[in-house]
């Protein structure tokens, strides 16, 4: 990794010394050749290029105009065009992950990072985390409209004045102005239809998905002191995605040459057998809304206000059609080769579950800025935001055999493997095959009721409220001499999160019930099963034969009070903010210095069962940090600055590490008390995790190009060493009730003795190859490179430490390349997107358990013209490559844990921008 900071520092250099033709002052004589004609694409790069040098420090913008030229309808999926950012999904093992849900920004996921809207927080309730019964904490960017911002600057340097909870750094996105453009009225308005090329599967979904939005602002009252502006939007969307993928826990096992399980570190033969072979079709209809209205008011010549507010809602309905193939019996495989074996029985399970996720996002936002003399400013801000998350769900499972509890008891169905499923395995490609008896894998009277979850939902929500005030004098960006800022800060975030669910499982009085009468549509195929097509249930049929039964009384309620309560938790937290800074500035030269003091007071209180009675443990913890921060930047000519920073910056823990629980969980109820029940796993708290601490250093090179060519060269190289780094340790083997359950897999968040990250980034934009050839005059490019070396520090069970050479989320290099044409009305882009491989999660204890995000390639299409002033039809197209989301694991981190299909999506449509 070293050797590749190093080259990419040497290509870095390069770079900027190949360019100097490019980098003509806009007074130098030989730049005689009339500047490039600034419309469309080339506005959008000329203005991000503005906001990134007026910035005081290491900053990158993306405009909105950025945004409409490619197919990114989030905002997160507009972030990863940004050098040194990547995205992610949910990484749960339970929701879909074709779109993206956070950014990564230098290799540091959404806890590391500061989300605001026009410098406020914002609440979220997070990415859902299914497998950790919880919600993380970081913003959920994907719920959030692009058409609501005029664009988003992403800071990488801290300064005082800023959150420090920004370890990875910030983003702030920036609502539009009434009193941009001087005032003059501004609309645009937008409809498109599209759809995608995974739909329809297993069941009939929309072909056709809409998009709408709108923003307008405009100016009123005397000399135009008033103004307004409004965005609203709208998009619906169905598509499905296919999964293939093995145990969400342990996923493989390794046998001795006598065909027994090996466990823990031991790799017996060195052979991987995937525990199960497992099947998703998961069809999503989403549907986004969003509502921002901002009104502003230049009171007097020195007094100017505005309020803000927003509604934006996400809503996901979700069905997910689920096929395993599991030999339930892993301790011996029979004929066991380097690719292939045997299991004498096994088993098959149809599952299907409907979820209706809906997210609710809340803010109103109110500010004064009053100018005190020609070089002072007072500022004060409040913001209040609300965020809601909403997840009810219905599950329904059958099961090829199962044995049944005694009527009015709580025990559940139990699985029996049998040798009507016996099969064999062929791990000799990428994908596993489990080769299963077709005739007995479709006889759909064999597939008996197994368990009904009719009323099962999670819920989540955040509050946050917050206000500050801000002194600055002096501290314009023309401003010479010495200048200082001030001020305070308080913020209050409410975050709390529960779970509950009902279970029903057959007893030995039902009269039996199949999948034979509440079979739903087949045909999807099942892509590495050698012929077998997907199995499906039909709900309406399914609830029916459950609620029959259940009125029959031939049903049992399974105890769920422990899953109801042991993820539940409130949390309360109070941080006041200071801060300081001392700046100077001569014609060349900027300098700031500053201090930022946080104290943190949170409260959190969470749920254990206390002689078997479920009971809340509150539990408080404080810290105070003083935080220093350093910038420097120079201007070596008037078209070339170095930039340098130093700083110390801190990343809270996650909400619900601080709650004392203990919680832990079945893949069926009916594996409580089964001490080789696998899928087991288990989530501990650490009321005593401390946040980290992590000391950066950034230096950046910037050298925007003449008028000619209309871009921009920069370099940046950053180092982050970080204290106390936070990670979820998992480790295998727990006992609970006097049972130790040896497959279980325990997560708890700790502190590692030590992380760091470090990296260089490099970023070309020029808006006309002219300079190569006459003909490539509307010609454009722009690319960006970013290579990261990260270590991370953690310790085994035994105390020993292990080392691996990234964090959590961080990839080891990101790529972005965009080539454009722009002329007469006509543009046409291209870009490419590449991820590399990423550290998903980590099992401190057993290294080869340790899951990876394999790299993956993404090319984005557009086309836009403009068939009259203010009138554009556009198309687009994303993900033309159908890139797969997937996840590896092994010893050689070259085995399949997951893989989730993308779909293509293509939109058309029309934009109306009249000019005023």
């Amino acid at each position: 990794m070293k050797k590749h900071l190093i080259h990419s520092v040497a290509i870095g250099a390069v770079l900027c010394a190949a360019t100097p033709a490019l980098a003509q002052t806009r007074d130098d004589p030989a730049a005689t050749v009339d500047a490039i004609v600034v419309t469309g694409i080339r506005r959008a790069n000329v203005k991000a290029i503005d906001s990134k040098l007026k910035a005081s420090g290491i900053v990158d913008v993306v405009g909105s105009n950025e945004v409409q030229a490619l197919p990114d309808l989030t905002i997160v999926e507009a972030l990863r065009r940004v050098p040194g950012l990547s995205v992610l999904p949910a990484t749960d093992n339970e929701h879909p992950r074709d779109e993206a849900a956070t950014p990564v920004i230098r290799g540091l996921g959404p806890a590391y990072n500061n989300v605001t809207i026009d410098g406020s927080p914002i609440a979220s309730p997070g990415t859902p985390n299914g497998n950790l019964g919880s919600i993380g904490r970081g913003v959920r960017l994907d719920i959030l409209p692009s058409s609501m911002i005029s664009e988003m600057a992403v800071t990488k340097t801290f300064t005082a004045d800023l959150d420090p909870n920004a370890v990875g750094g910030a983003i702030d996105l920036r609502t539009r102005s009434a009193f941009a453009g001087g005032g003059k009225p501004f609309f645009t308005f937008e409809i498109a239809g599209g759809g995608a090329n995974d739909q329809g599967q297993p069941r009939k979904q929309s072909p056709i998905g809409g998009r709408v939005q709108t923003t307008g602002s405009f100016t009123f009252g005397p000399d135009g002191r008033y103004g307004l502006t409004a965005s609203a939007n709208y998009q619906k969307l169905d598509t499905f995605t296919e999964t293939h993928m093995t145990t969400d826990t342990v996923h493989a096992g390794f046998y001795n040459d006598a065909g027994v399980l090996q466990s823990g570190e031991n790799l017996g033969n060195g052979f991987a057998v995937p525990q199960q072979d497992k099947y998703w079709y998961v069809q999503d209809r989403r549907a986004r809304y969003g509502l921002t209205l901002k009104g502003e008011a230049n009171f007097t010549d020195t007094l100017y206000g505005f309020v803000t507010g927003g509604l934006y809602r996400f809503q996901d309905t979700m069905e997910r059609n689920e096929i395993i193939l599991d030999s339930n019996q892993r301790g011996t495989v029979l004929n066991q080769t380097a690719t292939s074996g045997q299991y004498a029985k096994g088993d098959v399970e149809v599952g299907f579950e409907h979820a209706n996720i809906i997210t609710n996002t809340q803010l109103i936002q109110a500010g004064l800025d009053w100018k005190i003399g020609d070089d002072q400013v007072l500022t004060a801000r409040g913001s209040i935001s609300r965020a809601t998350y909403r997840e009810p769900m219905t599950m329904i499972k059958y099961i090829t055999n199962a044995a049944y509890g005694a009527p009015g008891t709580s025990t559940g169905a139990s699985v029996v493997p049998t040798a009507a499923y016996a099969f064999t395995y062929d791990t000799s490609r990428f994908n596993q095959r489990f080769n299963m008896n077709p005739a007995a894998f479709y006889d759909l009277s064999a597939y008996k009721a197994f368990y009904y979850r009719p009323d099962y939902k999670r819920s989540a929500s955040d509050n946050i409220y917050s206000g500050r005030i801000d002194w600055r004098k002096n501290q314009d960006r023309d401003a010479r001499g010495w200048g200082f800022a001030a001020g305070v800060s308080y913020v209050q975030d409410t975050p709390e999160y529960n779970v509950y669910r009902v279970e029903y499982g057959p007893n030995t009085s039902a009269t039996p019930f199949t999948l034979a009468t509440a079979a739903g549509p087949a045909g999807a195929p099942l892509r590495y099963s050698d012929g077998l097509f997907l199995l499906t249930i039909d709900p309406v049929k399914a609830a029916a034969q459950w609620e029959a039964a259940r009125a029959a009384g031939g049903l049992n309620r399974t105890d769920q009070s422990n899953f109801s309560n042991q993820d539940n938790f409130e949390h309360r937290e109070r941080t006041l903010g200071a801060y300081g800074i001392v700046a100077y500035a001569t014609d060349k030269l900027k300098a700031q210095f500053g201090l930022h003091e946080d104290s943190t007071r949170q409260d959190t209180t969470g749920r254990a069962r206390v002689a078997n009675v479920w009971t809340r443990l509150p539990t408080q913890s404080s810290y105070d940090f003083l935080l220093p921060s350093g910038l420097v930047t120079y201007d070596i000519t008037p078209t070339i600055d170095l930039r340098f920073g130093a700083s110390q910056t801190i990343g809270r823990p996650s909400y619900d590490s601080y709650a004392a629980r203990t919680a832990i969980n079945f893949t069926q109820t009916s594996d409580k008390g089964n001490p080789n029940a696998t899928g087991v796993s288990v989530t501990v708290g650490n009321p005593d995790i401390k946040p980290r601490l992590s000391t950066n250093l950034d230096l950046a090179f910037d050298w925007r190009l003449s008028n000619r060519y209309g871009g921009l060269v920069s370099v940046a190289v950053f180092n982050k060493d970080i204290k106390d780094e936070i990670f979820n340790t998992a480790s295998q083997g727990f006992t609970y009730d006097g049972v130790t359950y040896v497959n279980a897999v325990v997560s708890r968040p700790v502190n590692a003795s030590k992380a760091s990250v470090r990296g260089v980034e490099a970023n070309l934009i020029v808006n006309s190859l002219e300079w190569i050839h006459p003909w490539l005059k509307d010609v454009g490019v722009s690319g960006n490179w970013s290579q990261l070396d990260g270590e991370l520090k953690v310790l085994r069970s035994s105390g020993v430490t292990r080392t691996l050479d990234r964090l959590t989320g961080q990839p080891d290099q990101t790529r972005n390349a965009t080539i454009f044409y722009s002329h007469a009305g006509l543009e046409l882009r291209a870009a490419y997107n590449h991820q590399g491989k990423a550290l998903r999660s980590i099992t401190p204890d057993i290294a080869w358990q340790d899951l990876y995000w394999a790299p993956c390639d993404q090319v984005d299409v557009q086309a836009t013209y403009e068939v009259r002033p203010g009138l554009t039809v556009y198309g687009q197209a994303s993900n033309l490559t159908h890139t797969r989301m997937t996840s590896l694991y092994g010893p050689y981190k070259n085995l399949l844990k997951d893989t989730y299909s993308v779909p293509t999506v293509f939109w058309l449509g029309v934009r109306f921008t009249p000019r005023f």
